[in-house]
């Protein structure tokens, strides 16, 4: 396990208080029994960025400082010690949700986001996309049914080049 306890950079540290700072998720770890859960609710923004500073749902401080590319899903465990571990919970966030009913409907839906360069979460029978009025509107416009919702996003990881 590869997190440890310091001071971080810049912050006021009392005598006995220390930030945790975290260098990884922790894959096929076993929490032992009868430790305490601790929460970070995280948007799917924030699940990418690989160094930051945050405050668990019980009050505890940490940092991040994982690899750069680092992805973190609902669910995740990022700190297992002391008496308690450390989840990774996805917020619910604000979302356009396009039903794959019609194929055509679909396509042009999936043109019209890709085309924008918007991030997707691709379901069996769905597409999904954070809320943005001016496209609702533009889907709304060429005749795209969409709802808006509030849940847990997770965009699609694709790569994309030009050239």
């Amino acid at each position: 396990m590869r997190a440890r306890i310091r001071a971080a950079p810049d912050t006021e540290v009392f005598s006995l208080l220390a930030m945790i700072i975290i260098e990884e998720v922790l894959r096929n770890v076993t929490v032992p029994a009868g430790t305490e859960p601790d929460t970070i609710i995280m948007g799917w923004q924030e699940r990418r960025q690989t160094r930051q500073r945050l405050q668990s749902l019980r009050g505890r401080k940490f940092a991040l400082a994982l690899e750069t590319g680092t992805v973190l899903k609902d669910g995740d465990i990022l700190y297992v010690g002391q008496g308690f571990y450390l989840a990774v919970e996805a917020e619910e966030e604000d979302v356009l949700v396009v039903p794959l009913g019609d194929a055509t409907l679909a396509a042009l839906a999936a043109y019209e986001l890709g085309n924008r360069h918007l991030p997707v979460s691709i379901g069996h029978d769905r597409l999904m996309t954070p809320y943005d009025r001016l496209m609702e509107e533009l889907l709304a416009g060429v005749g795209i049914t969409c709802d808006r919702r509030k849940e847990r996003f997770e965009p699609a990881r694709m790569s994309h080049r030009h050239g």
